[in-house]
């Protein structure tokens, strides 16, 4: 993988992972490229841990390491730069997936951002039926680069985890109306959709839309959806 070494790498905790072979040398995964803090990738890399033990064990380790920067810090209060160029990194506590899912992609400018996730998480985040998914589709395309067994991690967790890889891209709901898409998406996946439009309204949007099956909706004809919504409240 080739970058600019202009390009920061933002590292997110992270748990004791023993890499297969295989897996190490997995050239098409992009994986070991961030993991390995290689100077050909980046200049600087910076590195946020919370937990004081492996903070005190990475400073030992890397203390003549002038390109990694390690912060002691909750990542949930960490400040991401706003005018620097960087990837964001990290093997993530399942207990916090959402939280930290939403703050990398929400409040980072990050144009990559590439997670260790529990597998049913990210089957969670690919899901447009749910708020989660409604939102984080909006921002950036997610896909699975690599499988991780249980087995992979120390001490060995109950479920499998998966490596994943968000791309931002132009979002796909302004600023202007975030706060109302945050609003229908709150009712459109209770299906509450007599709060967002009348009846003929909401057959008008569905034809527009071309959804014939409720439960097979699609993320773009939700998008469609809600644009109507907009039309229909004199927003557009």
């Amino acid at each position: 993988m080739t970058e600019s070494k202009s390009i920061r790498i933002v590292k997110v905790g992270g748990h004791d992972i023993h890499l297969p072979f295989s897996l190490t040398y997995h050239r098409r995964s992009q994986f070991t490229d961030f993991f390995s803090y290689s100077p050909k990738i980046s200049k600087q890399v910076t590195s946020i841990e919370l937990d004081s033990h492996l903070f005190n064990l990475s400073s030992e380790k890397l203390k003549l390491n002038t390109r990694v920067t390690l912060i002691h810090q909750d990542i949930l209060q960490f400040q991401f730069p706003n005018k620097q160029r960087y990837k964001i990194v990290g093997s993530i506590p399942y207990h916090l997936s959402t939280q930290i899912i939403k703050k990398v992609v929400f409040e980072s400018h990050a144009s990559d951002i590439y997670l260790i996730v529990e597998e049913g998480f990210y089957k969670r985040t690919l899901d447009i039926h749910r708020t989660l998914g409604l939102l984080l589709h909006t921002q950036v395309s997610i896909q699975q680069l690599l499988k991780l067994p249980a087995e992979c991690f120390h001490p060995k967790p109950k479920v499998n985890s998966v490596l994943i890889k968000l791309t931002r891209h132009t979002t796909d709901v302004p600023d202007k109306y975030w706060k109302l898409y945050t609003y229908f998406v709150s009712k459109w996946v209770n299906r509450e959709y007599r709060q967002l439009f009348t009846k003929n309204q909401f057959h008008q949007a569905m034809k527009h839309a071309k959804v014939n099956n409720l439960s097979t909706v699609t993320y773009e004809q939700v998008l469609s959806i809600f644009n109507s919504y907009l039309l229909f409240n004199g927003r557009k």
